[in-house]
């Protein structure tokens, strides 16, 4: 098991115009909730759990205790927490394609119910990007559409989200392709177009806007339905219809899983009284301009959407169509 490092955020007064839920006070008051990122410290998940956690507990009157659990791509603590007592006092951030692909493909170490969970909201969607190289063979979504030989696309490694990312798009879209993995990070993958060494890496625009920024990549697409914020000037993938049957669909169903993005849940069964003040506290923080201003400072996109809706949203990935279910289990 892991060492977690424990960092302790106390509830206390952040000059915010943050309140206590409700009128006759929180069922969390005086309580402490362990608020569990399944990575380790210094990465995208830690440090939006480490900002909103202080905003979090003064909502709720409680004292958030920030935990790192890594291991085997955050499936370890995500099992914990499905196993965990239902009184709401643990609660989770979730890498949601990461999680939901790995259930969908029945991947080992899954042993857990994403439909099951108590789901507390979701915090950022950032949508996928299609980066290539600015003097690359392939320069634009086009090019990589009417590509007649394999396109070199990187991935991490079989199951994780570049590579499902990669896997869905071409098929979609009819791109005959080839991926190249064992990369010891994103970071160094990304790299291997950066370099010229690669054709296309699909990865989320806040990960990859370092690159495309300094003009070291290019964004051919975004898949999503509109620019986030923070992202440079870019083509959305509506632009590029996918061609024969079925791609609009895989599309359409990669987006979805993106939309996930991060989310925080509790386990299964908390009562709804809990459930629901979970859920108002995440609100009350999410809405707190101080806490906004300071995700913007680290260009953090904030896409929030409450828990009933994020629930909604892992449904309905779940229960995709065969096609994309079939597309994510062969990237695995």
């Amino acid at each position: 098991m892991a060492a977690a490092l424990m960092a302790t955020v106390v509830g206390c007064s952040s000059g915010g115009d943050v309140e206590a839920t409700g009128e006759g006070g929180s069922p969390f008051e005086g309580e402490t909730i362990d608020f569990v990122v399944p990575f380790d410290p210094g990465g995208g998940y830690d440090t939006y759990t480490r900002l909103i956690a202080p905003y979090l507990g003064e909502c709720l009157g409680a004292e958030v205790v920030v935990l790192n659990e890594p291991g085997a791509g955050s499936l370890l603590a995500t099992g914990r927490t499905a196993t965990s007592a239902p009184d709401g006092l643990r609660i989770q951030i979730m890498n949601m394609p990461g999680v939901l692909s790995s259930q969908i493909a029945e991947a080992e170490g899954v042993r857990f119910d994403l439909s099951e969970f108590s789901w507390i909201g979701r915090i950022a969607a950032p949508p996928e990007v299609v980066l290539v190289q600015p003097s690359g063979e392939y320069q634009s979504f086009e090019d990589l559409m009417a590509a007649t030989e394999e396109v070199q696309f990187v991935a991490t490694g079989p199951g994780a989200s570049d590579y499902i990312n990669a896997s869905v798009l071409a098929q979609a879209y009819g791109i005959p392709f080839k991926l190249t993995t064992g990369f010891s990070g994103s970071q160094e993958a990304t790299n291997a177009v950066v370099a010229g060494n690669a054709d296309v890496h699909v990865m989320p625009f806040d990960t990859v806007l370092p690159v495309i920024t300094s003009d070291q990549a290019k964004a051919a697409a975004v898949v999503d339905d509109e620019l986030p914020e923070y992202m440079t000037e870019a083509p959305l993938i509506g632009q590029f219809p996918p061609p024969g049957d079925g791609g609009q669909e895989l599309l359409d169903s990669l987006m979805n899983l993106s939309a996930a993005g991060r989310a925080v849940a509790a386990p299964p069964g908390v009562p709804e009284e809990e459930l629901t003040a979970l859920r108002e506290g995440f609100s009350c923080a999410m809405e707190n301009q101080e806490l906004l201003d300071e995700l913007a400072e680290q260009e953090r996109p904030v896409n929030f959407l409450g828990g009933k809706e994020t629930a909604d949203l892992v449904q309905q990935v779940l229960d995709s169509p065969k096609e994309f279910q079939e597309a994510v289990k062969n990237s695995f």
